[in-house]
């Protein structure tokens, strides 16, 4: 998919949209990016899709943009997540890999996870042209499977099943892709799924293990030095994993405050700064950047 195309390969019906709306998440979402759209100093999007776009087609790629968005931050604050419990369950053994505080898929569904996040931090993490944000879905298998997977842990009660139908139609009808590709990225999602729904309970059970102080003493002292269950954060030295051996500084304010404001949003309904590069030569585009 090239950066340069001009409307969107995703469609999305008024009446699923009306769905949408009712999700307290995509609201937030939506209402965080308009202000931050408001607030650039220069337009959101880049100089080729300011120009080129009709004021319908930007309209889309804004509301898809939106939608995105909304979907990725949960998968984002799962992997921020795990990596703190990983700090605090392993043994002080310097060099100790994050991934290996988890077990089976979950621990595949880690791995994974970093390696995209690091791979594309700057596609969803930061303030970039609308059109470019929505077009780079398709510019690798990865990609496509990441937000297949972010609809797919979001429920069919969410309102976003009708992305999921709007990612396979898009991939079907695309020309590089094809309608055979997309059964092998679908299986392929659907695994991944039940990796990171594995990842939460293990990250869930190894917080509760930690925070116990019966067990705390009695079994995880036992194994040499895990980190004490009086500290904020853990101060074991980590050595970053070969999955993802740049690490995404965690620490931009705004993305915080985005992050947490959806993911509140997402738990109370019970459903769960740069152009890309417009103006730059396209990137061909892949069908395998990671497992």
């Amino acid at each position: 998919m090239s950066s340069y195309e001009t409307t969107s390969p995703f469609r999305v019906s008024t009446h699923d949209l009306l769905q949408l709306e009712r999700n307290e998440a995509f609201r937030a979402m939506r209402e965080q990016l308009r202000r931050q759209d408001c607030g650039m100093e220069r337009p959101s999007f880049c100089a080729t899709h300011r120009h080129s776009c009709t004021s319908a087609d930007q309209e889309s790629f804004r509301l898809h943009r939106d939608i995105i968005h909304t979907l990725l931050v949960p998968l984002f604050l799962i992997n921020h997540q795990a990596e703190q419990v990983a700090a605090r369950a392993l043994p002080s053994k310097k060099g100790a890999e994050p991934e290996r505080a988890f077990k089976g898929e979950a621990r595949s569904a880690f791995s994974w996870l970093s390696c995209i996040l690091t791979e594309e931090h700057d596609w969803y993490l930061t303030a970039r042209c609308p059109a470019c944000i929505v077009l780079h879905v398709l510019h690798s298998e990865p990609t496509i499977r990441f937000v297949t997977v972010a609809a797919q842990l979001a429920g069919p009660r969410s309102g976003f099943v009708c992305w999921l139908a709007a990612l396979e139609t898009a991939v079907r009808e695309d020309p590089f892709w094809g309608d055979a590709f997309w059964p092998d990225i679908e299986d392929r999602a659907a695994r991944l799924t039940d990796g990171v729904q594995q990842l939460v309970c293990q990250c869930h059970e190894l917080r509760t293990t930690l925070d116990s102080p019966t067990l705390a003493t009695s079994t995880l002292t036992k194994a040499t030095s895990v980190c004490e269950r009086s500290a904020s954060i853990c101060t074991t030295p980590l050595k970053p994993s070969s999955f993802a051996r740049k690490q995404v500084r965690l620490g931009r304010e705004e993305q915080r405050y985005r992050s947490s404001l959806v993911w509140n949003a997402w738990n109370c309904s019970q459903e769960m700064h740069q152009p890309l590069g417009g103006s730059a030569p396209t990137q061909s585009r892949r069908r395998s950047l990671t497992s």
